[in-house]
């Protein structure tokens, strides 16, 4: 039956496709420099530094001097760059702390082309380490912040030697599949579970690096030095975080929860608690003197919620005026919740297209010659190639319709994998805007195809217009993301995650919480 074919095809897809795609692209990150804000936005002296990483590869950064002899190194999650811990290191800086904040192997003006969770990127933090030791400012106070992917190279790191004295990591992720917490029901062991297993070995083989030791069997070995987690979002995230509070040693580590937040946002859903959470936790682990944190009198970063501005006319940003932007935020959704979403796709199709057309025309029946499924089930895989890339062309007029960009500002790239079409936009738009234009394509390319094969029988249409809207659930998780977004906002596409990047232009940052 070539409906029961259909569907065991977007399940090939979703489950072995989807994965070995997303594990390609991991270790290939986008190259995102740090060219629209510095230390000296927040009045913080610093300087530009390079220091060498485990197989010698040239790591660069920002380092803040010390004027309480600690220093903290911040790491950064995946994607992105040394501003993604911005905020991190103006809280820490105000407070006296050096900060030594720098890109990730093969992330922005670090050097490597393959990005590793392995060794070599733990002997990059060891690097790290060893440079801000040998700083004046620096007695030999130093401790790590690691958010995503950074809390696991900094629990790693710490495994590895006694010059860091303490480690706070927000959203820390796995070390390997055996940092798994027990399965809570049957979806973890007969999805989930699987499915990370099969997406963790896929890194692992496209990274070329052996895999690091589990973070629960590292933590057990950090001995009374002062861990600090921090748990943001609900479900597998927060069990996560959980298990590995729970696997270091009793009375070294605290637990803070921002269950409200997205992953490891939860220095803007709560900018002060998170500010004083840090600043207390170094202060108390790094600062025999209990020194007090003056800094926070004054608050780092007041951006709490959303403007009271109505309406979504904004011009577009020219590229001149996109350097005065600042990012406040991100609304992005993670790998499972945006799988979950797509699959919620296909009976939302079922629904909309097959259903009408089979009480029209009766059951989807065309005739094949026999033998000829396999050329069918092909037919069906280069008919998807080619919509997911039609798919972004109207994405790319979305952004000229409705955000009013020029021709050649948004352009279509392929970022080297053939099936994987993305239009790159460097400048914000409305979030009005860029709603309409997430949801062009499964309007031109779903909706209405559909209703026009309902309308006249074409059932290689009604195919098309099915995949298509199924394909769209990637813009459907977005939309989801950014559900309660103001239409004005400023946003720009999320890099590597399904969401977006919100901004502000400086002189209206303070307005952004009313």
């Amino acid at each position: 039956m070539p409906l029961v074919q259909l569907l065991l095809f977007i399940l090939l897809v979703q489950v072995i496709v989807g994965p070995i795609l997303s594990a390609y692209l991991f270790v290939r990150p986008p190259r995102l420099r740090a060219t629209f804000r510095t230390p000296r936005d927040w009045d913080a002296p610093y300087r530009d530094v390079t220091f060498a990483g485990g197989d010698g590869l040239t790591l660069a950064g920002w380092y803040t001097p010390s004027t309480n002899g600690a220093a903290v190194i911040l790491l950064h999650g995946h994607s992105g760059n040394r501003l993604a811990v911005a905020f991190h290191a103006e809280t820490l800086a105000r407070a006296g702390y050096g900060v030594l904040m720098y890109d990730l192997r093969a992330h922005g003006d670090s050097d490597g082309r393959l990005f590793s969770r392995g060794r070599e990127a733990i002997d990059d933090v060891l690097g790290a380490v060893a440079f801000v030791s040998r700083q004046p400012d620096v007695d030999g106070r130093i401790g790590l912040l690691g958010v995503s992917v950074g809390g696991m190279l900094a629990i790693q790191a710490a495994g590895r030697t006694q010059a860091i004295r303490a480690v706070a990591v927000d959203g820390p992720v796995l070390g390997t599949v055996d940092d798994l917490p027990p399965p809570a029901g049957a979806l973890d062991r007969l999805w989930r579970f699987p499915h990370e297993r099969y997406y963790q070995a896929a890194i692992d083989f496209f990274s070329r690096s052996p895999r690091p030791p589990a973070n629960t069997a590292v933590l057990p070995r950090l001995g009374g030095r002062p861990l600090l987690f921090i748990s943001t979002g609900q479900g597998l995230e927060r069990r996560l975080t959980r298990h590995f509070h729970a696997a270091a040693p009793r009375g070294a580590a605290r637990l803070w929860e921002l269950p409200q937040a997205s992953h490891a946002n939860g220095w803007h859903v709560a900018p002060e608690a998170y500010a004083r959470e840090i600043v207390g936790f170094f202060d108390g682990a790094l600062c025999v003197d209990g020194r007090a944190d003056e800094a926070l009198a004054e608050p780092v970063m007041d951006i709490a919620g959303p403007n009271d501005a109505t309406g979504d006319t904004f011009m577009a940003q020219s590229p001149r005026l996109e350097a005065k932007l600042q990012p406040i935020a991100e609304r992005t959704i993670g790998p499972q919740t945006a799988m979950m979403i797509a699959f919620a796709a296909i009976p939302v199709a079922l629904l909309l297209l097959f259903i009408p057309y089979q009480l029209r025309w009766g059951f989807l029946a065309p005739r094949l010659p026999a033998g000829r499924e396999i050329w069918f089930l092909l037919g069906l895989l280069a008919l998807l190639a080619v919509g997911l890339v039609v798919h972004e062309v109207v994405h790319l007029a979305g952004y000229r319709l409705f955000g009013g960009l020029p021709r050649g500002v948004a352009r279509l790239r392929l970022g080297g994998v053939a099936l994987a079409p993305q239009v790159h936009c460097p400048v914000t738009i409305p979030a009005g805007a860029y709603r309409r234009m997430l949801l062009l394509p499964a309007l031109l390319l779903g909706v209405v195809p559909g209703i026009i094969a309902i309308l006249t029988g074409w059932w290689v249409l009604l195919i098309w217009s099915m995949w298509l809207l199924v394909a769209a659930g990637g813009d459907f998780a977005c939309l989801w993301a950014m559900r309660g977004l103001p239409a004005d906002e400023p946003v720009r596409a999320h890099p590597t995650r399904l969401g977006c990047q919100i901004f502000a232009h400086k002189n209206n940052v303070q307005n952004i919480d009313n």
